[in-house]
C-alpha cells in the first residue's frame, strides 16, 4: 500500500480519514459532533477495565512541524476537554492527541511534556473561566492520578493504522466506494454462473459432478473482495431455499435475490464499529401496502406503537452499502428494533384470588418501544426455555396482554423444567397474574385469560416428583415422553418421592411365599408382623433408577409351612402395610430380599388393635 500524503490531504480528509482507523481499531468508539458543546472531543472510547469513563482522541490535521498557532489550538482543545470534565461530568480517563505529524524532541520534551500543568495553571488564574477551588482540585487529581495518560499518538501511528485497516485511505482516498459496488456486483454474478466452473448444460463430458468443497477458493475469492469497505462487512449465502432472517449483533440490514426455482443469493450487511451508520447513514423509504382493518394494519400499528417486529408487503427505495439497494414496488420489509431491543429480567407470579402465591418465575425478556414511547412489545423464555412469553404493555394506562406458551418438555432433565411447568399448570382461572423486575414488588398486571391451564396439574406434580428423584441419584432423572405415561407409571414415581421424602405410604399386600432355613422354628398358630426389604428401583421411560432400599412392614399376618423349607405368608386380621424409605438397608437383588418376622404376643383377634401394633420393638 502506498504511503498517504498526509500534506496535501485537506483538514477535512484527514480528520475523516483518522477518526475511521480509530473507529475500526476500536469498534466501541463513539464520535462527537463539532459544536460549542463538544469540549474538545473528537472520538471517545470506552476505558480498558472502566466502561464508566472513556479514553479522549482528539484529532487534528496538521502534518507539518507546529507553529506557535497550531500549539495553541492544540491547547485550547485541552482546556476545554478539562472544563468538560468538571461543569458537564465528562468521564475523562486518557487523552490522546492524534496526528499524522511525529512529534520532534523539541516539541515532545519541552512544549507537549510541560502542555498539560501549564494549561491547567492557565485555567485556575482565567478571571473569564472563574473556575471554582473545588473544580481546579478535580483537574488536579485528574492530572495526578496513577497511570494518567496523556499522549501525542502521531504519523507512526497513523501509517500503522493505515496498513492494518488498509480499505480505509483505500475507500476514502483512492476510490474504494466504487471499488465495493463492483465487487458485489461481481459476486452475484459468480454465484449465479461462474464461468470457470463446470457447465451442467456442456456437451462436453464431465469427470465428476462438482463437489461443494471445489468452491472454496471461490468463496475465499468473494470474501476478500467484500472486504474492502471500512463502515460495513458483508456475508453471502446460497441456499436452496430464501432462508429465515433473524437479528444478529451488528446485523443492519439483508438484501436476498430469489431465482425462479427458489434458489436464494443473501447478502447480509454488518456495521464494522458503533458509530458505523452515521458515518455513512442508510436512508430507506418504505411505503407499506396494505388495506384498511387488514391484519396487516394491524401489524403495522402494533409495530409502530409497541415496536414489535413487523412483516409486511411494501414498495422500498433503499441506498444500502455496496449497491445493494434499489428501488422495488413489490417487496417484502421487516422491520426490528435497530438495537435488537433492551434484554433484562423479569419476573411474573400467578397469585389465587385470596393472593396466595401459586406459581413465580423469571424471564429473560427483550423489550422494544415503539416510535411514539407509549407502548412496549416483550418477548423472552425463563431460564430453562420451556416457556415463551410474547406482550404488549401500554405505558399510558398501565395495562397489558401477555401470552405464554409451553414447549414439551420431554427429553429434559426434570430438575431444570420442573420450576416452568409448576407455573404454567396455574395459568387458569381465576387466578391473577403479577410483574416485578429482577428485584423489588410485584404489581397485578391481568387476569389469566385462560379457562383451563394448558397443561394439566398431574403433569407438574408428576414432573415435580421426578425432579425430587435427582437428589438421590448422580444419573440424569430426564423427563419421558408424557404421551405414553400411564397413571400407573406415574402413581410409582410419586411413590417413590414420597418415601424419598420420609413420608410412609399405606397400603395393601396380597400372600407370598418365602424360603427359611433348616433350623427356623414356626409357630403355626402364632400371629405375626412380617418386614420385607427390597429395592427402589423406579422405570422412567427408558431409564431404570435404583435410588435405595424400602422396608415393607405387613400389620398382621399368619404363615403356613408349605415343607421343604418354604413358607407361605397371608393377611391375618387385615392386610394392612406400611412402606418406608429404609436407608440403612444394602440394596437387595431383585427378588431376593430378607423377609424377617416378629410374633405379635397376646393381641387380639381385633383388627384395630393390631393396626396400632408397635413396629418400634425388638428387630424381626
Amino acid at each position: 500500500m502506498a504511503r498517504i500524503a498526509w500534506a496535501a490531504l485537506s483538514g477535512e480528509e484527514v480528520e475523516t480519514v483518522v477518526s475511521m482507523l480509530i473507529f475500526n481499531e476500536h469498534p466501541r468508539a463513539t464520535r462527537i459532533r463539532p459544536s460549542r458543546g463538544d469540549f474538545g472531543i473528537d472520538v471517545a472510547t470506552p476505558h480498558p477495565g472502566d466502561d464508566e469513563s472513556a479514553d479522549v482522541y482528539q484529532i487534528k490535521k496538521f502534518a507539518t512541524n507546529l507553529d506557535a498557532s497550531q500549539k495553541r489550538q492544540i491547547e485550547d482543545s485541552f482546556q476545554r476537554v478539562l472544563v468538560g470534565l468538571v461543569r458537564r461530568g465528562v468521564p475523562l480517563a486518557d487523552w490522546y492527541l492524534v496526528m499524522p505529524l511525529d512529534p520532534t524532541i523539541e516539541n515532545a520534551m519541552d512544549w507537549f511534556a510541560a502542555m498539560p500543568d501549564i494549561v491547567i495553571e492557565r485555567m485556575a488564574s482565567d478571571e473569564k473561566l472563574a473556575l471554582t477551588v473545588e473544580e481546579i482540585k478535580t483537574i488536579r487529581a485528574w492530572r495526578h492520578a496513577p497511570g494518567r495518560v496523556i499522549e501525542w499518538k502521531g504519523l507512526t501511528y497513523c501509517e500503522v493504522l493505515a496498513s492494518k485497516h488498509w480499505f480505509v485511505p483505500d475507500y476514502y482516498l483512492h476510490g474504494g466506494s466504487e471499488h465495493i459496488k463492483s465487487a458485489v456486483a461481481e459476486v452475484t454474478k459468480i454465484l449465479q454462473r461462474d464461468l470457470t466452473l463446470p457447465d451442467a448444460d456442456s456437451t462436453e463430458p464431465s469427470s465428476s459432478i462438482l463437489e461443494p468443497a471445489e468452491l472454496r477458493e471461490h468463496l475465499n475469492r468473494l470474501a476478500r473482495a467484500l472486504d474492502g469497505d471500512p463502515h460495513f462487512r458483508y456475508g453471502v449465502s446460497i441456499d436452496p431455499k430464501p432462508p429465515q432472517l433473524h437479528h444478529e449483533p451488528g446485523l443492519l440490514a439483508a438484501a436476498q435475490e430469489i431465482d425462479p426455482d427458489g434458489t436464494c443469493i443473501t447478502f447480509r450487511i454488518y456495521e464494522r464499529f458503533a458509530e458505523a451508520v452515521n458515518m455513512r447513514p442508510i436512508p430507506i423509504k418504505i411505503k407499506f401496502q396494505f388495506e384498511a382493518g387488514s391484519d396487516e394494519h394491524h401489524a403495522f400499528d402494533e409495530w409502530r406503537k409497541y415496536g414489535k417486529p413487523l412483516t409486511a408487503n411494501a414498495a422500498i427505495d433503499s441506498d444500502l452499502p455496496g449497491g445493494l439497494g434499489g428501488s422495488f414496488d413489490e417487496a417484502t420489509a421487516t422491520i426490528t428494533a435497530a438495537d435488537g431491543g433492551r434484554v433484562g429480567e423479569t419476573r411474573y407470579r400467578i397469585v389465587a384470588p385470596d393472593g396466595t402465591s401459586l406459581a413465580e418465575l423469571l424471564f429473560t425478556v427483550t423489550s422494544t418501544t415503539g416510535l411514539d414511547g407509549t407502548g412496549v412489545y416483550v418477548e423472552g423464555k425463563d431460564v430453562s426455555g420451556t416457556v415463551a412469553i410474547e406482550g404488549l404493555l401500554n405505558k399510558t394506562d398501565r395495562s397489558g396482554k401477555i401470552e405464554f406458551s409451553f414447549t414439551d418438555p420431554s427429553g429434559r432433565e426434570a430438575t431444570e423444567v420442573a420450576p416452568a411447568v409448576s407455573f404454567v399448570t396455574s395459568l387458569a382461572q381465576p387466578n391473577r397474574l403479577q410483574i416485578a423486575g429482577r428485584y423489588g414488588p410485584f404489581h397485578d398486571l391481568q387476569d389469566v385469560p385462560e379457562v383451563e391451564a394448558p397443561v394439566p396439574s398431574f403433569v407438574a406434580r408428576f414432573i415435580t416428583a421426578l425432579a425430587s428423584l435427582q437428589l438421590h441419584t448422580a444419573t440424569p432423572v430426564l423427563v419421558p415422553d408424557l404421551a405414553t405415561v400411564t397413571g400407573r407409571h406415574a402413581d410409582r414415581v410419586l411413590n417413590a418421592a414420597k418415601l424419598l421424602d420420609g413420608q410412609t405410604v399405606i397400603g395393601t399386600w396380597k400372600p407370598f411365599e418365602f424360603e427359611v432355613s433348616g433350623d427356623s422354628s414356626i409357630d403355626l398358630s402364632g400371629h405375626y408382623q412380617v418386614a420385607t426389604i427390597e429395592a427402589l428401583a423406579v422405570e422412567i421411560g427408558d431409564q431404570t433408577l435404583t435410588l435405595g432400599a424400602i422396608q415393607n412392614t405387613l400389620l398382621s399376618a399368619r404363615l403356613t409351612d408349605l415343607g421343604g423349607g418354604r413358607v407361605r405368608v397371608e393377611p391375618h386380621l387385615n392386610d394392612t402395610g406400611h412402606q418406608a424409605f429404609a436407608p440403612g438397608e444394602p440394596v437387595p437383588p431383585a427378588g431376593r430380599g430378607p423377609v424377617r418376622t416378629r410374633p405379635v404376643p397376646g393381641l387380639t383377634e381385633d383388627a384395630e388393635t393390631a393396626d396400632q401394633a408397635s413396629l418400634d420393638g425388638p428387630g424381626y
